[in-house]
């Protein structure tokens, strides 16, 4: 999407700020969980991690590998990308739905959700990692990889916080 942030910089500090959700692709009998900002990048070709983004995730939806993204990436995707504060030309909440359910379409994608003990664990988590507030939503995201084997794939070296956790990084 062209001209999708107004400055993409700032917006691209701001989804780093406030999203840390990821999403995950298998490899190999590994489920793998993108983050939000990579589904974002991918989309957005003002961004300069667009063309990594874009070329990663359209391999991952070409792939057969299981996908499994968290509902709390998709609740971060359609935040940002339909936020007018964030988004010079936000898309509205039936263009990201279009977008969001063409990838559920793929055979190898699904929504995950966590279980019915991550109440625990993702305090646990917190606890282990010395912090909550901003890592809050990277530990619900760890949960989801540790729960269902997944690899996260992110930027952000935060989820190598989280005892346990396998984090690839697509964009190097």
């Amino acid at each position: 999407m062209h001209g999708l942030y107004t400055d993409t910089g700032d917006c691209q500090s701001k989804i780093i700020r406030t999203i840390t959700a990821n999403s995950h692709q298998c490899v190999h009998n590994r489920l793998v969980d993108p983050i939000a900002n990579i589904l974002i990048y991918a989309h957005d070709e003002a961004s300069p991690s667009h063309e990594k983004a874009r070329a990663w995730w359209e391999g991952v939806l070409s792939a057969a590998e299981p996908v499994g993204i968290p509902w709390v990436v998709v609740l971060a995707v359609t935040r940002l990308i339909t936020h007018p504060s964030i988004c010079e030309n936000p898309l509205s909440p039936a263009e990201i739905r279009e977008i969001i359910e063409q990838w559920v379409r793929f055979p190898h994608v699904r929504l995950i959700h966590p279980s019915e003990n991550a109440l625990a664990r993702f305090f646990d988590l917190l606890e282990e990692a010395g912090s909550g507030g901003n890592l809050s939503t990277d530990a619900l995201i760890a949960l989801h990889g540790l729960e269902h084997s997944a690899t996260i794939a992110s930027n952000d070296r935060d989820f190598d916080r989280f005892a346990g956790v396998k984090r690839m990084n697509p964009l190097a």
